[in-house]
């Protein structure tokens, strides 16, 4: 028997199940699949088996409607016309695409289900609504052509919560780190050149293209006036759209820690002209500790580093997992065609 592995796919496709809530595709005669095995109910063609479970065609209509929802896919698309080298047509790379996700989201809810985890109550009736909501939103007869009934979208469904909880539980995991992060507004008066796209000019030997020394003396005359009327109360965003820096200048952030050691300020103080080689700068100290900023880096931390975790163990998970490609009701699989659903 031919074992391989599953492969990771692009697409987030629980999250195209989660958003399909209106109707369903447009397409005239009974699916490819169901009329090559005999005029079946779709509930009645199998399809494919991942482990114990099994996937009957109404179920594969129902994840190929959430694939091209998701994918914006326009009716009435053909897609017979060529896609690459390895797919010849738009059909044969959203099957493969398709049944890649499939695999994944039945392997994801296997392993909720090792897990112990299951939906509880409240969930439940946030899930039966959802349901409800499709159904009502949907033709009656489209949702008979493809199978879609009450009993297979609470299948459906319940999968899909199951996985999300699977993640939540990885996510759940991530802390976030205890560094704080402070805010200021700066006044930069260039030295050097700039190109079209604003950046520095630098010199074949690595140095940059500065202004002439009458322009440099100007900036810095800019910049003690700047400062003068920082110190009488002017405000830095004023100071900046009369001055022409809103391309160099502005809000900045770092952490209260590097703020701190880099302009010995604190909140509310003004810096003198920092000279370096690429301006004379002016500093004005916001928060040196932002609560409101630092929460928000936290909470971003924390969703990259979670969505990584989760990236990194259900791929471990997929790797883990022999699929057979004789689980595959071949000619069922290959009278199936996404043309049905356009």
């Amino acid at each position: 028997m031919k074992q391989r592995k599953v492969t990771a796919v692009v697409l987030a496709f629980t999250m195209c199940l989660a958003m399909l809530l209106t109707g369903c595709g447009s397409g005239d005669s009974n699916t490819s699949a169901q009329s090559a095995a005999g005029k079946k109910a779709p509930s009645e063609v199998l399809v494919l088996r991942v482990g114990d479970d099994e996937i009957y065609l109404n179920e594969v209509n129902y994840y190929a409607l959430s694939m091209i929802k998701g994918m914006g896919v326009p009716e009435g698309t053909d897609m017979s016309q060529h896609y690459s080298a390895d797919y010849p047509t738009m059909d044969d790379a959203f099957k493969a695409q398709l049944l890649a996700q499939i695999r994944q989201s039945k392997i994801l809810y296997l392993k909720a289900v090792e897990e112990g985890i299951t939906l509880t109550a409240e969930e439940e009736e946030e899930m039966n609504g959802l349901i409800d909501e499709f159904i009502v939103s949907s033709d009656q007869e489209q949702l008979d052509k493809f199978g879609l009934d009450k009993e297979v979208l609470t299948k459906i469904y319940t999968q899909v919560g199951l996985i999300r909880k699977l993640e939540l539980q990885i996510a759940d995991q991530i802390k976030a780190d205890d560094v704080g992060y402070g805010t200021a507004e700066n006044l930069v008066f260039l030295r050097v050149e700039l190109d079209e796209n604003g950046n520095a000019i630098v010199n074949e030997d690595g140095s940059y293209s500065y202004l002439s020394e009458e322009e440099q003396e100007q900036q810095r005359q800019l910049a003690e006036e700047a400062l003068e009327r920082l110190k009488n109360g002017e405000e830095p965003e004023d100071l900046i759209q009369e001055y022409g820096l809103e391309e160099t200048s502005g809000t900045i952030h770092g952490t209260t820690d590097s703020m701190r050691e880099a302009y010995g300020l604190a909140d509310g103080e003004i810096s003198e002209i920092i000279e370096n080689d690429y301006s004379y700068t002016i500093v004005k100290m916001t928060k040196l500790e932002d609560t409101e900023y630092t929460e928000t880096i936290h909470s971003y931390q924390m969703q990259t580093a979670a969505q990584e975790a989760i990236e990194e163990q259900e791929n471990a998970w997929f790797n883990e997992f022999s699929i057979s490609e004789d689980d595959l009701e071949q000619d069922v699989w290959e009278a199936f065609t996404f043309q049905d659903f356009l």
